[in-house]
């Protein structure tokens, strides 16, 4: 059921009865956020964007030295730098799996889905 069909069916049901003082203080001190609650909330949101910062800049410079790595192999005739085949493909394929997997596990820790709904 999406989130505003549950809105309308909750706003029915308060047109319906109306709430006593001692129902709506209860559920406001329910749904309010205390201070430290939203403290919290702000420094995690800050965590998360510097260490999403981090990782996509570790991400690049690893990209980047794999990058430079398979050019150099390519200029072999230039600067002397060689890598069998073998080698070369164990580089790159074991280099996008660290990739997605670095970026899949710490962006999903970083980013937790969360249900509000009940």
């Amino acid at each position: 059921m999406s989130a505003n069909v549950l809105l309308d069916d909750l706003l029915a049901r308060s047109s319906a009865s109306p709430l006593g003082e001692e129902s709506v203080q209860n559920i406001e001190r329910e749904s309010s956020l205390t201070a430290e609650d939203i403290k919290d909330r702000i420094q995690d949101r800050d965590e998360r964007k510097k260490y999403a910062k981090q990782t996509f800049s570790f991400l690049v410079a690893f990209t980047f030295t794999v990058l430079l790595i398979v050019i150099a192999v390519g200029l072999d005739n230039w600067i002397c730098f060689h890598l069998s085949d073998t080698v070369l493909i164990t580089l790159i394929t074991t280099s996008l799996a660290s990739i997605v997997g670095i970026f899949a596990i710490v962006m999903r820790y970083l980013f937790k889905q969360t249900s509000n709904l009940s």
